[in-house]
């Protein structure tokens, strides 16, 4: 039987070599628990490179949670643009509504864990680094690291696996700096413990992981991989209308499941390929108004999560239901509106997707070209 390293005995190499190794991110530089809440916001479901690139400006411009309560959510969700998952500056929004008005922010894991999209993840993240409490994480990076050091034998998503998990993790965890254990452990998922390539020689856990010292295991081997969610293919419509130099959109519903609270292209959902034949009538139906779509269409694969979307995206022509003296007013409705204009400045500042830009590559448009097809 191995003879192992027991993980409380290596909370000190740990700490020793986050000291040493950690990449210099600008969110470890603050102990403020309004710029780390900022952070671990953003962090969730998008890469730390990506994060680094819109961190500080997002804090320039909304300073403290004063500041953002305070802005409108439109604001914030500009702000927020290039993130993707544009929910979650909703929520954050939402969340410092909620701290401005108690005065207070919270004390345990279990009070953060109350605030909107502030899961089990999140909420022991920033209970470990903002209040001292010991409270473990697991993301996929530390999931993938006490895999391996467990040698586990069920996928980590089942609920006696995540347990062990969660139960090894706070063994790591040093009572003195929790918050830096936390983020030592997926520390080592991202540079050291990796997917494909781990580097166990230089990994601080080494000598108690189960994986690297049995001659018959492979690390690469672990976690286990889990049943797999099945594909789901979605077929979509979009229509690009153009007027002199804007851009009609449409901003999708919150509760949508795919682009909740984005600006779009007027798009439809249909039950297939054939049926963009018969688009005009879908768009119709959906925004009102008469449609005509040219032909053909040009196909855009777009993946979100487990779906796939095959939009089909032409140029198209929309005349609104609507008396000429009410088509002068201002170009974006007020809310609740299903459509507006808007120039390629405007755009700039509203909370998008990459999906808007390959649709437009894929007919040939560019906010700054002059009209190709223009509205009414």
């Amino acid at each position: 039987m191995l003879q192992l390293v027991e993980p409380e005995q290596l909370r000190g190499a740990l700490l020793a070599w986050f000291d040493r190794c950690r990449r210099d991110l600008p969110w470890r530089r603050t102990r403020d628990p309004y710029g780390i809440l900022v952070a671990e916001i953003m962090l969730q479901q998008t890469r730390s490179e990506v994060v680094a690139t819109r961190y500080r400006g997002f804090l320039e411009r909304f300073p403290d949670v004063d500041a953002l309560a305070e802005a409108p959510v439109e604001s914030v969700e500009a702000a927020w643009s290039g993130l993707g998952y544009y929910r979650r500056a909703r929520n954050l929004h939402r969340t410092a509504r909620i701290l401005a008005e108690r005065g207070a922010l919270p004390a345990s894991a279990a009070e953060w864990a109350e605030l909107p999209g502030v899961g089990a993840y999140t909420s022991a993240l920033l209970a470990s680094r903002c209040c001292g409490e010991s409270s473990p994480v697991l993301d996929g990076n530390v999931e993938r690291v006490l895999s391996r050091f467990l040698a586990a034998t069920q996928a980590p998503r089942r609920a006696a696996a995540r347990r062990n998990l969660l139960a090894t993790a706070a063994r790591l965890l040093d009572p003195g700096r929790p918050g830096d254990s936390n983020q030592a452990l997926m520390e080592v998922g991202s540079l050291v413990c990796r997917r494909g390539r781990p580097d166990c020689g230089a990994c601080p856990l080494a000598p108690g992981c189960r994986a690297f010292h049995s001659p018959r295991l492979d690390p690469r081997a672990f976690p286990v991989a889990g049943p797999r969610r099945a594909r789901e293919v979605r077929h979509c419509f979009t229509a690009v209308v153009r007027q002199g130099e804007d851009l009609l959109l449409h901003r999708r519903p919150g509760d949508a499941d795919w682009l909740a609270g984005r600006w779009h292209l007027p798009t439809v959902e249909l039950a297939s390929g054939d049926e963009s034949t018969r688009a005009a009538e879908a768009l119709g139906r959906e925004f009102g108004g008469c449609w005509e779509c040219d032909e053909p269409a040009a196909l855009v694969r777009h993946a979100v999560t487990y779906r796939d979307f095959l939009v089909r995206a032409a140029i198209a022509r929309w005349r609104p239901e609507r008396r000429p003296e009410e088509s002068t007013g201002d170009r974006v409705p007020a809310e609740g509106s299903a459509l507006a204009w808007f120039g390629r400045e405007e755009i700039e500042g509203l909370p998008t997707s990459s999906l808007l830009r390959k649709t437009l590559d894929s007919v040939g448009v560019n906010c700054a070209d002059p009209p190709i097809h223009s509205g009414p």
